[in-house]
């Protein structure tokens, strides 16, 4: 079992919680609501494989006094490349404390051949994003049905785009529900592309 490198206590202020990744079953805890929404930023990224929270402990020194850092995330890529990740709000950026630590982590993580990004709500939240992974992760507490997506694919396969209501009135034989269900899960495994970052998937969202 996973065990952080720093012990997960109770907040008096603020909120904290766990998020499940889908990729690969297990529930990741968050000490903010931009680090859950990093969380399901990465699970929706084709190229995560596994991410873990409060990875590691980086001792360091600065102006005489001995120092721990706790990087957010550590991130393993389908091809084998780790990443250690900081999530910061963009305003906290320049704060000189701030700045010591992503020297400190992008210096250990050179070290170690691994990757260090500092993330913010410009790269986490960008448009629609998160509300739109808001509707689409909820196909993933339930069972598809593999025949409905693969009737769904090959009419979507037999053109080149359409928008969403088109293609709602192709494939008319499916219930509502059903086809909204497994079009979403299209969507989210992302066999079926759509612009999720100008505007809240809707009817006439250009499916490609």
């Amino acid at each position: 079992m996973y065990i952080p490198a720093r012990n997960i206590k109770a907040k008096i202020k603020g909120y904290r919680g766990k998020e499940p990744f889908f990729s690969s079953g297990l529930m990741v805890h968050w000490d903010s609501f931009l680090e859950r929404d990093y969380i399901r930023l990465a699970d929706f990224d084709v190229d995560v494989r596994e991410i873990y929270h409060q990875p590691l402990c980086i001792h360091y020194m600065s102006n005489g006094k001995k120092l721990r850092y706790f990087p957010d995330f550590k991130v393993i890529l389908t091809n084998g490349q780790i990443l250690i990740i900081e999530v910061k709000p963009f305003d906290f950026l320049t704060e000189p404390k701030n700045q010591i630590k992503f020297e400190v982590g992008r210096k250990y993580c050179e070290e170690k051949g691994w990757l260090y990004q500092v993330f913010t709500e410009r790269e986490i939240r960008p448009g629609e994003l998160q509300q739109n992974l808001s509707i689409l992760r909820r196909v993933k507490l339930q069972e598809v049905d593999s025949e409905i997506i693969k009737y769904l694919l090959d009419e979507f396969n037999s053109c080149d785009e359409m928008e969403l209501i088109s293609f709602r009135e192709r494939c008319n034989q499916l219930e509502n529900t059903s086809f909204y269900f497994h079009l979403h899960y299209l969507v989210y495994e992302q066999y079926i592309k759509v612009d999720l970052i100008h505007e809240i998937i809707n009817d006439y969202s250009l499916l490609r």
